[in-house]
């Protein structure tokens, strides 16, 4: 029950951030999201090329 008692502890943590501060994104997560989207650009060029 410790497990549970830390989320709820980070959840209301969270809930008195402001909203600019919840909905920030990091850096590296960015990063992977731009990432991502390339790979994700890229396949689906080379699958509408070959098919």
């Amino acid at each position: 029950m410790t497990i549970d008692w830390e989320i709820g502890k980070e959840a209301r943590e969270l809930d008195e951030r402001p909203f600019k501060e919840r909905i920030r994104i990091e850096k590296g997560s960015i990063k992977k999201i731009s990432i991502a989207l390339l790979c994700y650009s890229f396949v689906m060029i080379i699958f509408y090329l070959v098919l």
